[in-house]
Order: structure tokens, then sequence, then C-alpha cells
């Protein structure tokens, strides 16, 4: 199995997202939006997700890797043909 950062990236991007739903600066705390949210969810230690929360340009980041690797439109879709209808013959 091959090691993909663009997965890794994405799987942090969820993970931020996942934090700024839940987190209110003057309510919550990090640690107590890891514990109700994030471990359960995502099973990572509280000092990755410290680590994630702390990473700079993550969007840059993960704009840069799919560049670099080729972006599908839609991740969950494998297309067996192209669009304008080639079959690579």
């Amino acid at each position: 199995m091959a090691y993909n950062r663009v997965d890794i990236l994405r799987h942090y991007r969820a993970i931020v997202e996942e934090t700024k739903m839940h987190y209110d600066p003057d309510v919550t705390t990090y640690k107590g939006v890891w514990r109700k949210y994030i471990y359960p969810k995502f099973h990572i230690s509280y000092s990755r997700y410290m680590a994630v929360m702390s990473m700079p340009n993550l969007e840059g980041q993960l704009e840069a890797e799919e560049r670099a690797h080729g972006k599908r439109p839609d991740a969950s879709q494998l297309r067996m043909f192209e669009e304008d209808g080639d079959c690579g013959n």
C-alpha cells in the first residue's frame, strides 16, 4: 500500500472543520472539543490533534499535493472511460 499525503491532509482538514463546528472560544477549550467530538470520531491522540490544529497553511499544502498527484473531481467515483467516448483504442 502506497503512502498518500493527500489522504492524510484531507483527514486533517476534516478534523479542523469538525473543530470549527464545535469550538467557541468563550465557552469551550480544545481539550473539551477533542474529548467530546474529535477522539470518538477520528481516534487521534490529543498531542496529534494539537499538531494538526497548529499546522500552517493546511489548505495550501493540500492544493499543492492534489496538483502534484492529479485531482479527481469526485474522489469516491472512479471513471472507467473518458468523457469524450474514447475507450483508449
